[in-house]
């Protein structure tokens, strides 16, 4: 049977390389007259390490006793530019020539305590674990830079690892944490780091360590090791121990030997060196043995070496055998939440049945395809290797810590924790078989936990719907997505899943919420599918995209369902989504649109918001955004007259952003928008703010202002902070209707209101989070009904960050709207009958399958609203959200080609009917008549001469001489006042004789009346 031991560290330390590394190459003056660093090791306490503290030992190579008055150690990462950890010594250390200095750092969780204790205990450092550089200061001054390597007083340099921005010749190698860089010869100084240290045991020495005269004789050294320092008795583990050769003479024929009696083993047990028994390297002077262990204590291995010269020297290993763990089923493991075996060690065994970077699933060979409790479970084991014989179909017995994980929710994963060890107990095992999930068990009213019974084993569904696009993962500056393969979706034919009114009940980070507040059921029905984490390569699909012959396991380790694909068994993909543009608006249309272009930079450094921090995006990055929201707005909105933007950086990104669409129209041969920009900076930290693109050829903009530049309001300590990070932007515009009439007046206000984060935080925090969007939305409903009081036309769009109804917190359309749900229904109470008569939010006219402008963990949901005085109701004629982004998957912001996911939101189109203008109608009739082929043609010009506007106006009769002309009947539209259209009727040549003269004689109907005329007209003679 094949074994290994690794151990768990949850929390990894991650080194962020800057730049390319070069190395300096440079040296100083180092002649035996300075103290000098012999020994680094810089994994201390990390998973697999062998000792649990960093540490750094100093040599006196000289022939004098040297005082270090005020030296400090000092730390910079491997390609760092300045100092970053500046560790100051006792302010006098006085060393006799060979004699050494141990600093450590503080201890980790992981390996034994370091074979000799510190002179300088429990300091700052902290090293990169295989690369960084160490500096000697004769001060406790930090060196200007990192590569400071003429300072006079810097007395000795390490650079060693990878990626070193700057060395004493070569770096010296990567230690690791079994391995120290210990300097080979610290008698002979070369300035070269690369030749002077190895990679090899940790091997420290303090002040008490017996002293290394250089050019005197050296005695015969040796330190020992177990890896692991602590094993169950009937394993095995590796005992090392590192020997130096004494010296004047040199030893030869150094044998080791250790009294393993204490563990059940020889009393003079030999060590090897020649490759076998465990040892990693021949002839390295590491003498090694792997030693199985039957006795259970804390023991002290006494160890002896000797060489041909006769010389001996004794060490020790330390070793602590614990009792062996119980033996349990998984599913015994499994049988209650949080287990009964939580933090308690134990062993038991399974199929390997997925595999992936930080663990992998057992799952019991016999397991039941209709089980109770789950049959599966996650060997979690992080940044630790784990041993080769891992690999799906091996049968594998496992020992380690039972933990819950998440620590919080309610559908939390249990999971088998470091240190842990693995045995191999048979390979190529046939896999349980799966359990298939069918729509009647993804019930929507089944509740959050009908999927735990399944944790951790195989489960396969036949066919499988969409409810996301793929998710992946943002380069910001270059505006690239890579994708994570994770979507969400249903078993197929149960109904898209929607976000419902209230409080999440898988939300508990706010505690207990008050009686009357209604909770949502989290819509247990969706399944999170992560197609890559387990080897394979990332699915990328749009919602209602249907997958047959998915397979994976099923895993909880973040808290809810979710089921890991199988790497060698792929679903097939069909259907899925394609964009639909919205429609055209009508002659007697107007549109407002509202679209979040989400985090909208440009490539520039410019004026943005005061303290704001925005992105510069690559000039590549910002082009293709330019040509995606071009393509949006031109060919799927239909270039609406006016566009309430939010998440715009600045005017310059909005400016270049209506030339863009105004250019491509031209181009396309479509009509040129003219689109005018208006954006005013304003509070947010992240530079994004609200704006307007306003169509000019449609719209004539009276004015815009920003409003709430400086409004505060009471956060929940009872200070006054800002309370608009996005101002609301209030467009008044007046709507051409042509010809000499008046423009409509309409009054549209661009909203971005607070987001949903935090807002169910328990502190402080959170709650000023609730106290914010409630004022937010008490702000924006008295301006609004200020504007109402004056008798204007208002439509509010914009990214509210709110539902249509209550999110149990606070109840921000309701409040905006004037009609807000009761305050035992929310935990913020809120100020009703702000806005008199109430608003009206359109997305409540669609049916409820239509209500979607964006997707959460899989839940449809609004986000974005139009809002409307209700004058405005009667002459709104549709709501359409174009459905570009929130279904799509993330990748596709990478296609310059598609104007799918320029953002996480859709945009929404608003169409309303421009209102006739009261007043008389007069129409009048002037007509041209041609000669055609077979006949004649009549040019009817009909003109409207009245005060008032001309609706439905229908040509229902037309007749030269006694023929009919077609086409009959013909819609004119609407008229304004001094408008006027023309209308083509041809004419059979029974009509009369060409040179005669005959009647024209019209008639037709428009809204409330009717018009008509004779006209005498000479018959043309054809050409």
């Amino acid at each position: 049977m094949l074994l290994q031991v690794v151990v768990r560290r949850r929390l990894a330390a991650v080194m962020s390389f800057l730049g390319m590394a070069l190395l300096c190459g440079v040296g100083f003056a180092q002649n035996n007259t300075h103290v000098i660093i012999s020994q680094i090791y810089a994994a201390g306490g990390n998973n697999g390490a062998v000792l649990n503290a960093d540490y750094v030992e100093l040599f006196n190579p000289t022939g004098n006793t040297l005082t270090l008055n005020n030296y400090s150690i000092q730390y910079a990462s491997a390609g760092g530019a300045s100092i970053s950890t500046v560790t100051v010594l006792p302010a006098a250390i006085t060393l006799a020539p060979g004699q050494y200095y141990l600093i450590a750092g503080s201890t980790g969780a992981n390996g034994s305590a370091l074979p000799v204790a510190a002179d300088a205990p429990d300091t700052n450092i902290a090293f990169g674990a295989t690369a960084g550089k160490v500096a000697l200061v004769s001060s406790t001054s930090r060196l200007a830079t990192a590569c400071s390597l003429s300072d006079p007083t810097l007395v000795d340099f390490v650079a060693y690892g990878s990626g070193t921005n700057c060395s004493l010749g070569s770096p010296a190698p990567a230690p690791s944490t079994t391995k120290a860089d210990v300097r080979t010869n610290v008698c002979t100084i070369s300035n070269n780091s690369g030749l002077e240290f190895a990679a090899t045991d940790p091997a420290p020495h303090n002040q008490a360590s017996a002293p290394f005269v250089c050019g005197a004789p050296t005695p015969l050294a040796a330190s020992g090791l177990a890896n692991p320092a602590t094993v169950f008795s009937g394993n095995s583990t590796l005992l090392t121990v590192a020997v130096t050769p004494a010296t004047q003479p040199g030893s030869s024929g150094i044998t080791v030997a250790a009294d393993l009696s204490a563990i059940g083993g020889s009393a003079a047990q030999p060590f090897f060196d020649d490759g076998t028994h465990g040892d990693v390297t021949a002839g390295d002077n590491t003498f090694s043995y792997n030693a199985p262990v039957s006795a259970t204590g804390s023991f002290t291995l006494p160890v002896t070496v000797t060489d041909s010269q006769l010389r001996t020297t004794q060490t020790t290993i330390a070793l602590t055998v614990a009792t062996p763990p119980p033996s349990v089923s998984i599913k015994a493991i499994q049988a209650a939440k949080p287990s009964a075996y939580a933090s308690q060690t134990v062993t038991t065994n399974g199929i390997v049945v997925g595999v992936k970077s930080n663990g992998f699933y057992l799952e019991a060979a016999d397991a039941d395809t209709n089980p109770v409790t789950p049959e599966g479970i996650l060997v979690y084991t992080g940044s630790t290797a784990k041993p080769p014989f891992i690999a799906v179909g091996n049968k594998v017995e496992v020992t380690g810590i039972i933990s819950t994980y998440p620590t919080t929710g309610l559908t939390p994963g249990t999971e088998i924790d470091g240190p842990q060890t693995f045995t191999l107990l048979a390979t190529n095992q046939p896999l349980p078989a799966p359990v298939t999930i069918t729509a009647a068990m993804d019930s929507p009213s089944g509740g959050v936990y009908q999927f735990t019974r399944f944790e951790g084993m195989r489960v396969a569904i036949s066919s499988f719907t969409t409810t996301s696009g793929t998710d992946a993962s943002l380069n910001e500056a270059t505006e690239t997505n890579t994708s994570n393969g994770r979507f969400y979706g249903v078993v197929t034919g149960i109904p898209r899943p929607f976000r419902e009114p209230g409080v999440a009940v898988t939300d508990t980070a706010f505690g207990p919420v008050p009686a009357g507040v209604p909770r949502w059921d989290s819509n247990p029905e969706l399944l999170y599918i992560d197609s890559k984490v387990l080897g394979g390569a990332p699915i990328d699909v749009t919602s209602k995209t249907t997958l047959t012959g998915l397979l994976g396991v099923m895993d909880f380790s973040f808290g809810s369902p979710e089921i890991l694909l199988d790497a060698s068994t792929r679903p097939t993909a069909t259907g899925g989504m394609t964009v639909e543009p919205v429609p055209v608006e009508a002659a007697n249309e107007f549109t407002v649109a509202s679209f979040n272009m989400e985090r909208f930079y440009n490539d520039k450094a410019d004026a943005d918001n005061p303290g704001s921090t925005a992105v510069v995006v690559t000039p590549e990055a910002y082009q293709r955004r330019l040509t995606k929201a071009s393509l949006a707005v031109r060919t799927v909105l239909n270039s609406p007259d006016i566009i309430g933007t939010q998440e715009i950086e600045n005017l310059a990104v909005l400016t270049d952003l209506a030339d863009k669409i105004n250019s491509d129209s031209v181009a396309a041969g479509q009509p040129n928008p003219v689109y005018v920009p208006y954006l005013f900076l304003a509070n947010d930290g992240t530079a994004i703010n609200t704006g307007f693109l306003v169509k000019s050829t449609h719209v004539d903009t009276i004015n815009v202002e920003q409003v709430g530049l400086t409004t505060t309001f009471t956060n929940s300590v009872g200070n006054q902070a800002i309370l608009n990070d996005r101002t609301p932007l209030v467009l008044h515009a007046g709507i051409k209707r042509g010809g000499s009439a008046p423009d409509y007046p309409v009054t549209v206000i661009s909203v971005h209101q607070r987001s949903l984060i935090n807002v169910d935080d328990p502190t402080s925090t959170g709650a000023t989070v609730r106290l914010k969007r409630e004022a937010q939305a008490e702000f924006l409903a008295k301006l609004i009904q200020g504007y109402q009081a004056a008798g204007e036309h208002v439509v509010t769009v914009g990214d509210y960050n709110a539902f249509e109804f209550s999110d149990g917190f606070v109840d921000t359309i309701g409040v905006t709207k004037g009609t807000p749900v009761p305050a035992d229904q929310v935990v913020t109470p809120p100020v009703a009958g702000l806005v008199n008569p109430p608003l009206v939010d359109l997305v409540t006219l669609l049916p409820a399958d239509q209500r979607q402008s964006y997707v959460e963990t899989g839940s449809a949901q609004v986000l974005d609203h139009v809002l409307v005085t209700e004058d405005l109701v009667p002459t709104n004629t549709r709501l359409v959200y174009a459905h570009i982004d929130s279904d799509f998957p993330l990748v596709n912001l990478n296609d310059a080609t598609s104007p799918t996911r320029i953002s996480d939101h859709d945009p929404a189109v608003a169409y309303f009917s421009v209102p006739a203008i009261q007043g008389t109608v007069k129409l009048n009739l002037t007509t041209t008549v041609t000669g055609a082929e077979n006949g004649y043609q009549v040019a009817l010009k009909v003109t409207n001469s009245g005060t008032g506007t001309a609706q439905n106006v229908v040509l229902t009769s037309a007749t030269l001489g006694s023929a009919t002309g077609s086409p009959l009947p013909a819609n004119l539209g609407d008229l304004q006042p001094g408008g006027s259209t023309v209308l083509t009727l041809s004419f059979p040549s029974s009509a009369g004789a060409p040179g005669s003269t005959t009647v024209e004689k019209f008639a037709g109907t428009y809204t409330g009346g009717s018009f008509g005329g004779n006209l005498r007209a000479t018959l043309p003679v054809s050409q």
